[in-house]
């Protein structure tokens, strides 16, 4: 796949397949079509690791696309991890939900048999797991100090700003003063007065 066509497909990927056509080749429409699959596939099972997408997108993603070569289901998952970002870093908030959710299933299924002790024991692991169990934790704002500034006429202080070091600084300044006088004086216009054209009439 060109990088030419990785842009195309990536500019109308979330664009109806029936408006593409002029646009994207039939090879760019099938990328595309794989690539809203695999992405799919990938955000409904965050944990899918690369080797089982290759083996979904040799499979033609499972006979809904046409079914690519092994180094082409490479190439396509470097462009779906684009699409996609490193969804692996969201995997152990999704472990979190998963946890949570389990707990929550049990203790319904527990209250329908009836099984009180059960029910405890999963609120008991549900609690734990979301520190329900403990006090929320507080700021100690006495820990919070306002930074203390020090004023001081060193400006090697200031990042970028350097000792001028051998020149007279009064000099300097009257130069300077001199020049931005100079320029302002340069800047001045008169202000030009424009009538329109009923005044004119009128006058």
């Amino acid at each position: 796949m060109s990088r030419q066509s990785l842009d195309k497909v990536l500019k109308h990927l979330y664009d109806d397949v029936d408006t593409l056509k002029g646009v994207l080749t039939q090879n760019e429409i099938d990328m595309k079509t794989r690539f809203m699959l695999s992405v799919t596939r990938k955000l409904d099972r965050p944990l899918t690791t690369d080797q089982d997408l290759v083996t979904f997108l040799m499979s033609g993603c499972n006979g809904m696309s046409k079914a690519v070569s092994r180094s082409q289901a490479y190439r396509d998952i470097a462009a779906i991890n684009l699409i996609t970002g490193n969804i692996q870093l969201a995997s152990k908030n999704w472990m979190r939900h998963m946890i949570v959710e389990g707990a929550k299933e049990i203790y319904q299924k527990a209250l329908s048999r009836g099984d009180f002790k059960g029910a405890a024991a999963a609120l008991d692991k549900l609690g734990k797991y979301t520190r329900c169990d403990k006090e929320d934790e507080t700021m100690d704002w006495s820990e919070m100090l306002p930074p203390v500034f020090e004023p001081s006429d060193d400006i090697t202080l200031i990042d970028g700003l350097d000792v001028m070091e051998g020149k007279d600084i009064e000099k300097e300044r009257k130069r300077l003063r001199s020049l931005f006088n100079r320029l302002s004086a340069d800047d001045v216009q008169d202000a030009e007065v424009i009538q329109d054209e009923e005044s004119d009439a009128e006058s």
